[in-house]
């Protein structure tokens, strides 16, 4: 094992402040494990450059590969948001949204586990609310995702849609619930009991 220290004067107190707002966390526990888990990205970024494992020449590729790490190492089993990534990235939300996407492309057999993670939790936080499923969905790529599933296995179901007068509140309907659970291999009774417990 390799252990690496930064020296007190790597970060000031008023970036560590930023740094925690970034990582949402003011607990130094947290706080450090996200810097490790984005260390880590970071290295494995540089072993691939050192070792000369396919590096990428163009600027967006380059940030594909980066963002690729932190999915893997900082985010931990889920694709981020574009928020998330805008934070991170200091990108627009639409540029944030296409990098993303490009990601999910490119690396969608690397990435096979956090896509489908972030899809079932996304269905597991579902509620039946009216003869529809209600959902708060933070991110217009896991729509996409979600949709395409949809459109793919059973084109004349209805599609995810937008709940009138909200910014990020959509409605399943009941088949498409159904198809989507099958689909992704979650359990619609916990799906459903989950939310009742809340």
């Amino acid at each position: 094992m390799i252990n690496l220290q930064l020296t007190n004067d790597f970060l000031t107190e008023e970036e560590i402040e930023k740094l925690k707002i970034l990582f949402k966390t003011d607990d130094i526990e947290e706080f450090n494990l996200a810097l490790k888990n984005v260390a880590f990205a970071a290295l494995t970024e540089y072993k691939e450059m050192l070792l000369g494992k396919g590096l990428p020449t163009r600027a967006d590729e380059i940030k594909q590969h980066r963002l690729l790490h932190l999915i893997k190492h900082y985010f931990q089993g889920k694709i981020p948001t574009e928020a998330e990534v805008s934070s991170m990235f200091q990108l627009t939300e639409t540029e944030s949204r296409a990098l993303i996407r490009n990601v999910r492309t490119r690396f969608r057999y690397q990435l096979e586990s956090e896509i489908l993670n972030t899809l079932q939790q996304t269905i597991v936080s579902a509620e039946f609310n009216n003869d529809t499923y209600h959902v708060v969905i933070q991110s217009d790529n896991v729509l996409e995702e979600l949709n395409r599933l949809v459109s793919t296995n059973a084109p004349l179901l209805d599609p995810i849609s937008k709940v009138r007068g909200s910014a990020r509140k959509y409605q399943i309907s009941e088949d498409t619930y159904e198809l989507l659970s099958n689909s992704l291999g979650v359990n619609q009774e916990v799906a459903v009991t989950v939310q009742e417990d809340e």
